[in-house]
């Protein structure tokens, strides 16, 4: 069967209009060999999506990753974590983390992992999750890099039931019930366990003078409120939110204060977020879809260190979207929008500002004084598009889009062209080629009216990728794709003595990233599913002032992962991942020179930007489930081992002062992911 040309649904709603048959029979000896069958249908386009689609439940099945959506990403090609295994957002394809955007039901938000990676979202709310890592739509903006699109299931409209998760790692509950025949809710609540294993008020054994007083914590929430309309609406409020917390204490004898003086004192962190959305969607006949969401967000920031130092900001983010989809002419679909953002940031700090970016080598150089600032920072975001897919006949189709967009804050304009053209070969191989313009907001850090350079301009992209797909069994298949990324305006910091150094930061540098990534995937059958992936990439970034060009921190060439999942019964099922990879780039440690703030102290002398590689990453995740009843109530026990060989992947390496170092003799330390970690889990479900 050959796809189909024109997908049901661009948006986040899908139309799906069910069959109730109900049989009447008139009695054998009545109406001889004249049964009659009645067929009532019954259809309603605004149907709730309140199930997970098979792929996202396929993700939620990878090994080792306490059901976190959001972390079974770096189970696909080209994706890193950008922070070792202690966490980190993703990178992907030799782009940053912070050029990538992420969207809950079609709301963009900032805060989607907590501090140690895992992601804000309960397993048991999630519909669909989609990963664009290039090329992708007219409906995204504001980044570069990557778009990771999470949509949340509508409410089941049944007897109130509850839901019960208890973990080594986190614990958290979920209420979801009908309250009418046309009205329904959820909410759950989930918090970290990590504060149990860690001793308060202890010394660090392995590193004397730190002393946690406040073990980290987080936690976070979603809940949803749906009133289905009559046949043809949808009215939703969602809302979601979390939180990061934790305090140590840093004494003078401590590694880390040996090594930056200025920490020395009590470090805290308190991180929330926020957010409120109201959704109303409108379904028409021949797939008219109308959908208008508003959406607020907040986010407080929280930091303070050292003697006195702290930045405190407090982010307010309004949205209003609209979308519209239908079939205007023959063969045609128009998907057509508006967004408006609003975003208000109060700051203020009072701290000592490094002036660089992820492409120094030596931040300590860039150091400056001690600041400090109480300002706002708004800007307002406005935007049209329109995407056209033209099914041009049986084997071919064509989407054109195009994104009109004004920031004035940075007072930019942008009319940006996005393209796919699809060739439908055969009912099993499909060829597909995209190409976009694409931009987003620069750091925030960078355009600050004290700190930065509010005339920065926005960092943009090209994307061109070539893919394609082929089913070569009725089980298997395969796609194979070719991209590459030009990269422009990224921010430079100026050095001292440079034009002016003043500004601190100029759009002279750029980029580029090229690859190719292959993935073969098993469909479920006699139990068994997976998939195993291959990507190679290349990333660069030039100085533009200098014409010097380097590797980028994140290159990481090679990248394999294998997740193989088999269910034994209706009990047991099991899963395994598989990740190695090729290490990514660092800048040596070359010497130590005297500290000129702090007399006695030495900093690091690095060598050549990104001149060195690190070990290869290897790890190797195995859990098993057992479906079982408790007292009568459907629950599911997850055992884990993390990291089973226990391998001490390395994802940096710092100067490690002990107090005897000298500019000829001095220590350099690994920065070690986490060793092996067995998990237990137990999830109850209660009607």
């Amino acid at each position: 069967m050959k796809p189909s040309r024109l997908p049901l649904c661009l948006c986040s709603a899908v139309i799906c209009i069910p069959l109730q048959a109900i049989s009447a029979q008139t009695p054998d000896e009545e109406v001889k060999k004249q049964d009659v069958e009645t067929l009532e249908i019954r259809g309603a386009r605004n149907q709730a999506n309140d199930e997970m689609n098979v792929e996202t439940r396929k993700l939620m099945k990878v090994a080792g990753l306490d059901n976190d959506p959001l972390a079974a990403v770096f189970s696909l090609p080209g994706v890193i974590y950008a922070g070792g295994d202690d966490g980190g957002e993703p990178a992907i394809r030799g782009s940053s983390p912070n050029d990538n955007a992420f969207y809950i039901d079609d709301i963009p938000v900032n805060y989607v992992f907590h501090l140690f990676g895992d992601s804000i979202f309960n397993e048991n709310v999630i519909r669909d999750f989609a990963l664009h890592p290039a090329g992708f739509g007219s409906q995204y903006s504001n980044a570069t890099g990557g778009v990771f699109d999470v949509k949340l299931r509508d409410p089941k409209n049944q007897d109130l039931a509850a839901t019960v998760n208890l973990g080594m790692l986190k614990t958290g509950f979920m209420v979801e019930g009908g309250i009418t025949e046309d009205q329904a809710f959820y909410f759950t609540y989930r918090r970290s366990l990590i504060h149990l294993f860690i001793n308060e008020g202890e010394e660090d054994e392995e590193d004397p003078g730190f002393v946690i007083y406040q073990a980290p914590v987080s936690d976070d929430y979603q809940g949803k409120y749906q009133w289905l309309i009559g046949n043809n609406h949808k009215l939703t409020f969602t809302v979601a939110g979390a939180s990061d917390s934790g305090a140590a204490n840093i004494a003078a004898h401590a590694e880390e204060a040996r090594a930056d003086p200025d920490i020395i004192g009590d470090y805290e962190i308190n991180d929330k977020f926020d957010s409120q959305s109201l959704s109303w969607q409108y379904f028409g006949n021949d797939l008219k879809i109308m959908h208008l969401t508003i959406g607020h967000s907040n986010e407080k920031e929280r930091e303070s260190f050292g003697a006195g130092q702290f930045i405190n900001v407090d982010n307010d983010v309004y949205n209003a979207r609209f979308l519209y989809q239908f079939n205007w002419i023959d063969d045609h679909q128009l998907i057509a929008g508006i967004d408006l953002d609003r975003e208000e940031t109060n700051y203020s700090y009072n701290a000592i500002i490094y002036f660089c970016t992820d492409h120094d080598r030596d931040c300590e150089s860039k150091k400056g004084d001690r600041i400090q600032d109480t300002d706002k920072l708004v800007s307002n975001n406005y935007a049209a598009y329109f995407n056209d897919i033209w099914s041009l006949n049986d084997n071919w189709q064509l989407e054109t889009g195009i994104r009109a967009e004004y920031n004035d804050y940075i007072k930019q304009r942008f009319i940006q062209p996005r393209l796919s053209l699809s060739w439908f070969a055969t009912p099993a191989l499909t060829l597909t080629a995209k190409a976009g313009e694409y931009s987003r907001f620069p750091d925030v850090n960078t355009v600050l009216k004290k700190i930065g350079n509010p005339a920065l301009n926005a960092p943009t992209a090209r994307h061109y990728s070539l893919g394609m797909n082929y089913q070569f069994a009725d089980i298997w298949q395969t796609s194979f794709d070719v991209y590459h990324k030009d990269l422009k305006n990224l921010a430079r910091s100026i050095n001292d003595g440079e034009p002016n150094e003043d500004l601190r930061y100029s759009n002279d540098l750029s980029g580029d990233a090229n690859g190719f990534e292959w993935l073969i995937r098993r469909d479920k059958r006699n139990g068994w599913y997976g998939w195993a992936s291959v990507s190679w990439s290349q990333s660069e970034r030039t100085d533009e002032f200098t014409n010097t060009t380097t590797e980028y921190y994140l290159d990481t060439p090679v990248i394999a992962n294998l997740v193989v999942n088999y269910e034994l019964n209706d009990r047991w099922d099991f899963g395994l991942k598989l990740s190695v990879r090729s290490g990514a780039k660092y800048t040596p440690i070359i010497g130590l020179r005297d500290n000129p703030d702090h007399p006695g102290h030495y900093l690091p002398v690095y060598g050549n930007l990104n001149s060195e590689t690190l070990p290869a990453y290897r790890r190797l995740d195995l859990q098993a489930n057992y479906k079982t009843t408790i007292f009568g109530n459907d629950a599911e026990w997850n055992f884990a081992i993390l990291n089973v060989t226990g391998n001490r992947n390395v994802s940096g390496y710092y100067f490690a002062p002990d107090g005897n170092e000298t500019p000829d003799n001095f220590i350099i330390d690994a920065q070690e992911g986490m060793g092996s970690f067995p998990a237990i889990g137990l999830k109850i479900h209660f009607d």
